[in-house]
């Protein structure tokens, strides 16, 4: 895991931003609402749960949804919600969504073994400063007031990163770290009351559009970092891939592959109609004014966070697991850390 679009995955800060807080998306988005079931899992039908997202909305409104049920006689039941972990920890979902580096964190949490089935978007959040501070890289801001809405998350990709290239620890005393709502993080950079922060471009578009803040490392966010530092040709680590329950994704690979053929539509669609989804749920993007609007549709075409497939094969799986090797290493996560479970299906017959 949208005050957020296209999803954070802020799963682990559900905890810590309550959802009034998140006040700028619906409570319930369309094609995603109502209670989850309570039942146990049933042959043919896929229990889904994911936070508000303007691609399901789009297949949802568009009937593609609908005729995907028709095409392959499996049923999806989905649910809207911010506390997914909650969910799928009392066995009420068979899929979620959440960061790949949240996994461990996921299954220690719910006490279910999970494997990761599809990938759908990078960790894209930036590090971000006033337009006129002359810092170069976070090293620059070393003892100021760093900005974050959690400390886990994209904040944990980040810490691993900055430990790796200037040897500072974001949580560990080298920055005043100061935790506030995700929505607000780049206005309160903007107004001073922070020198940095880990934001998301999503939600700081008036600041990025009127030239206040301004991104460091060249604009790239954590996983452009990631790349070039770790696994070169890379386009992880993933801010969401979509989690399956183990029992259940070993007893019904027909859903399984249902579900990620029509999450491999979806992100066609994307691609197709993305200034069409971004003007149709404005909601997900936190813009309203035409004019942030517009940036964003044209942020989004330069900087796409989206993937191109759903699906991955055992490479792209062994570098998306070198997040963890990063975080080891750096002191990020303990060393008996154990990496999550991969499903690769690229390349597999269907």
């Amino acid at each position: 895991m949208v005050i957020f679009s296209l999803r954070t995955g802020v799963r682990m800060a559900a905890a810590i931003v309550s959802v009034a807080a998140l006040g700028v998306v619906p409570a319930c988005s369309a094609g995603l609402g109502g209670p989850p079931s309570s039942r146990t899992a049933a042959d043919g039908v896929i229990r889904f749960t994911f936070a508000p997202d303007p691609i399901w909305d789009y297949m949802h409104d568009t009937g593609i949804i609908e005729q995907w049920e028709s095409d392959t006689g499996y049923s999806i039941e989905t649910s809207a919600t911010w506390d997914e972990f909650g969910l799928f920890a009392g066995g009420h979902a068979d899929i979620i969504s959440t960061a790949s580096f949240e996994v461990p964190g996921l299954e220690e949490q719910t006490e279910r073994q999970t494997v990761i089935i599809g990938r759908y978007n990078a960790e894209r959040s930036r590090i971000l400063v006033r337009a006129d501070d002359p810092a170069q890289s976070l090293a620059d801001l070393q003892g100021r007031r760093l900005g974050v809405f959690t400390t886990v998350s994209g904040t944990l990709v980040w810490s691993a990163l900055i430990k790796q290239m200037h040897d500072l620890d974001v949580v560990g005393g080298d920055f005043d770290v100061v935790v506030a709502d995700i929505q607000n993080l780049s206005n309160l950079l903007a107004r001073g009351e922070i020198d940095a922060c880990i934001c998301y471009p999503d939600l700081s578009a008036r600041e990025l559009r009127d030239g206040s803040v301004r991104a460091l490392y060249d604009g790239k966010s954590s996983a452009d970092l990631f790349a070039e530092l770790v696994a070169p040709g890379h386009d992880g680590p993933m801010g969401n891939v979509f989690v399956a329950r183990k029992d259940w994704a070993d007893g019904h690979p027909g859903e399984v592959a249902a579900f990620l053929d029509l999450w491999d539509r979806g992100l066609a669609e994307w691609r197709q109609h993305r200034d069409d989804m971004i003007e149709r749920y404005p909601q997900h993007f936190a813009v309203a004014a035409p004019e942030d609007i517009e940036f964003m549709k044209q942020y989004v075409a330069q900087h796409d966070w989206v993937t191109d497939e759903v699906r991955f094969d055992a490479r792209w799986a062994e570098d998306e697991s070198s997040i963890f090797d990063l975080m080891r290493a750096t002191g990020v996560i303990a060393d008996d850390e154990n990496d999550p479970l991969f499903l690769p299906t690229e390349g597999a017959q269907r």
